[in-house]
């Protein structure tokens, strides 16, 4: 029973990640901003900030999961936030690996996530690969490269196997950017966002927690790979799914770009941009969708959250 160490993990993907590891047999422990140890799933401190971190956690890990991370959709992108943004994902990823570099055993496996925003906030028709360099040097898209630069960290200098999920959109009942398209829908006023032409990258929470799933399981699996579902989606066609399967009425006009970024800040920008992302490569690692398309994703999301489901 191999024992799995995940940062982040009480937060959204990381408490259901948690349960489909526990469900396969893995042994899941948690670093946390504080220890308990008696936790049905165990807690060890650590303090990315002070430098502090419970070696006894990373001393039990057969593989590392990191998560961890300030949420981005949570308020304006204010020079602190961005700061926090940043070093929440890359500072802890520095004092992971200089706590590995101190001990006499490693772990098989360091797993971390990224995301889409790799690629630069634009829209437009090019389908991107992971072999493809971002053409735009956005805040999001230079944060993505840190955030992976120190994660291949583990790679580089201490032969560890490697993988960065690059996570696009997560459909899910525990998601707050979900429920908030959900809200206007449910009163017949959902809308597109901005142009509405915009790709929307988007991935249900049990594929994505699956692909972590496989990461771990799957020795064959090195380097990056996107989570996104197969299905291309434009803003639009999404907002449209989304009325049509909860049986509402789709007719608002687009709510206008420059409202967006007066709540949001530069923040809006996450939501008004959007390219294809491409699927192929994990595809070709073998990996089949549980949800495919954006219809099956948003019905089965709809019906966990009448029902009260987690996922």
């Amino acid at each position: 029973m191999k024992t799995i160490l995940i940062t982040g993990g009480s937060g959204m993907v990381g408490k259901r990640l948690s349960e489909l590891l526990i469900e396969k047999g893995y042994r899941v422990i948690w670093l946390s901003r504080e220890r308990y140890v008696k936790a049905q799933i165990p807690r060890y401190r650590w303090d990315y900030r002070k430098g502090e971190i419970d070696t006894e956690a990373v001393e039990q890990a057969d593989v590392i999961i990191h998560l961890a991370g300030s949420n981005l959709g949570d308020g304006s992108w204010t020079r602190l936030k961005k700061q926090k943004i940043v070093e929440s994902r890359v500072q802890t990823a520095k004092l992971l690996l200089e706590t590995v570099k101190r001990m006499d055993k490693k772990p098989e496996a360091f797993i971390s996530a990224s995301a889409v925003g790799f690629y630069g906030q634009q829209t437009g028709e090019r389908i991107f690969t992971e072999e493809d360099n971002p053409p735009s040097s956005d805040f999001l898209s230079r944060t993505c490269r840190k955030w992976e630069a120190e994660a291949f960290r583990f790679r580089e200098e201490l032969g560890i196997r490697t993988v960065a999920l690059r996570t696009a959109f997560v459909i899910s009942r525990e998601s707050e950017a979900f429920g908030k398209m959900v809200l206007p829908t449910r009163f017949g006023l959902g809308a597109p966002l901005g142009s509405g032409k915009q790709h929307l990258s988007w991935i249900h929470i049990d594929d994505l927690c699956r692909l972590y799933l496989k990461a771990v399981g799957d020795n064959s699996m090195q380097g990056v790979y996107n989570a996104v579902a197969p299905e291309f989606k434009t803003n639009v066609g999404f907002m449209r799914m989304l009325a049509k399967e909860m049986k509402r009425p789709f007719f608002m006009p687009p709510l206008p770009a420059f409202l967006l970024r007066v709540f949001m800040g530069q923040s809006a920008d996450m939501i008004l941009y959007g390219s294809r992302i491409s699927s192929q490569k994990v595809r070709d690692a073998g990996y089949e969708f549980v949800y495919p398309t954006a219809k099956e994703a948003i019905k089965a999301t709809l019906q966990a959250m009448k029902k009260g489901k987690r996922n």
